[in-house]
């Protein structure tokens, strides 16, 4: 029977938290019929439309409207925080609790941005603050109980939680973390009645399925296991834990075939699951097939490193879908691995949030470039230098994205342009040797490729 069951609380546990106060309602559509001035309204409504980068200049001018305005610095925490700039959340998290240090939810709110970088003391201070001033506030009381699972206090996480659900019966997240902590706690049957309150309300809720299912295989029943993690991907194809558990479950049954094919749908899915490499190169292994079996095992080394950094990203993301340094931060980790179909979604991610993330830019155009979707690449390049005049990767990378093109005249221009902000620009002299040489031009193109070669040789130098 499989026994291997991790509950994982670092990606539930936060899922109830309240980073900051709801955006009020939208505006009557006579307000929406006249033109917005009041910054906060038109702000309000930039959040709404999540455009964060125009939200933070309008916010900025309500400060200077309303300087004593709590609301306002939270606000503008919140956003710095989407922008993927949490150090400058608590900055005015903090200055709206010095403002308005009657306000609960100020502290709530720089609770859970150090929460979310895992700073548990600074954390529960904020939360305990938050209790002091309104010893109801359930929002506080879940989010004090999150950070007590953290440092693996569970059981008064268990207690934080069941004074969070007497004054919030109806709040499913607390229900669903405290059926974790129930289960970490090897409460196993008051786990099962948390859980199943969750389902009862949202039947399809995949998480709370999967739960299920790892409780079963905690109790030893396979089969109840089994009917859990095929009802969690009836709810969602790409849950990859629980195709993990069934290729598990199938291996031990010593069904190889089925086994292998959940193990490639984790890796399509979630290539950060180091186990299913481990366990494909296993099956790879016992079929004989040993160059590939090395190379799963290989791979497997290889994200066991980063593991528990993806799962902490993706933790973060549970809990706030619209965090630009996590989706940058998720993409730059597949792209170190080779993921690139996995990263790219979350760069794009990370500029939707925040068009003027230069670097999630910049690791796109250089993906689409390798990949030789150029017309992809140079809109992510130009994206990148209309922003940044002096971006000389980007210059650079957009000429030789036009020398894939044909473009060549168009190809020299940006290449120049690198080099005329760094005259020992490497791949840009490289470039233009090509460029030059395609346009018969050949002193010019021996020329950069002279000082290509000597760069090279300094650089080989200097190792």
């Amino acid at each position: 029977m499989i026994r291997w069951v991790s509950f994982a609380l670092g990606v539930a546990l936060v899922a109830g938290c309240q980073p900051e106060p709801e955006v009020p309602p939208p505006p009557s559509a006579e307000l929406r019929s006249k033109p917005v001035e009041e910054p906060l309204l038109l702000g309000r409504i930039l959040l709404r439309q999540k455009r964060y980068a125009d939200a933070l200049a309008v916010y900025g001018e309500a400060r200077k409207r309303h300087p004593q305005s709590g609301e306002v610095l939270a606000t503008l925490g919140r956003i710095h925080l989407a922008l993927g700039q949490p150090e400058e959340a608590i900055q005015f998290y903090e200055m709206a609790v010095a403002l308005e240090s009657e306000q609960p939810e100020w502290l709530v709110a720089l609770g859970n941005v150090h929460l979310k970088l895992s700073r548990y003391d600074e954390a529960h201070a904020a939360f305990a603050a938050a209790l002091a001033l309104d010893s109801t506030y359930a929002p506080a009381r879940r989010n004090k109980a999150a950070v007590y699972s953290k440092q693996g206090r569970l059981g008064d996480a268990a207690h934080e939680y069941e004074r969070a659900l007497a004054l919030r019966p109806e709040h499913l997240h607390t229900h669903f973390n405290l059926g974790l902590v129930y289960a970490s706690l090897g409460r196993y049957a008051e786990a099962s009645e948390t859980l199943q309150q969750v389902l009862l309300a949202a039947p399809e809720n995949a998480r709370a399925l999967y739960s299920m299912g790892e409780i079963k295989l905690q109790e030893g029943d396979d089969a109840g296991a089994v009917e859990y993690f095929e009802r969690t991907l009836a709810a969602d194809t790409t849950y990859a834990e629980a195709h993990l558990q069934l290729g598990r479950i199938q291996m031990s049954q010593n069904d190889l075939a089925a086994a292998a094919e959940c193990f490639r749908r984790v890796i399509l899915i979630e290539p950060g699951l180091a186990e299913s490499f481990r366990l494909l190169g296993q099956i790879h292994l016992r079929q004989g097939r040993e160059a590939a079996g090395e190379k799963s095992l290989a791979a497997y080394e290889k994200v066991k490193q980063v593991e528990g950094d993806i799962q902490r990203y993706r933790e973060r993301l549970r809990s706030d879908p619209d965090d630009a340094d996590a989706h940058y931060s998720l993409g730059f980790m597949y792209n170190r691995l080779g993921f690139t179909g996995v990263a790219l979604p979350h760069y794009a991610q990370a500029v939707r949030i925040n068009p003027s993330h230069l670097r999630a830019l910049n690791n796109m155009g250089n993906i689409y470039l390798r990949t030789g979707h150029f017309e992809q690449a140079a809109a992510a390049y130009q994206q990148i230098v209309e922003q940044d005049p002096e971006h000389v990767a980007a210059f650079a990378a957009l000429g030789q994205v036009y020398l894939n093109q044909q473009r060549t005249d168009e190809a020299i221009a940006m290449l120049n342009r690198a080099l005329a902000l760094d005259e020992n620009w490497l791949s840009a002299h490289q470039a233009l040797g090509e460029a030059y040489k395609r346009l018969g031009q050949i002193a010019k193109s021996e020329q950069h490729q002279r000082r290509a070669d000597a760069l090279l040789r300094k650089q080989k130098d200097d190792l």
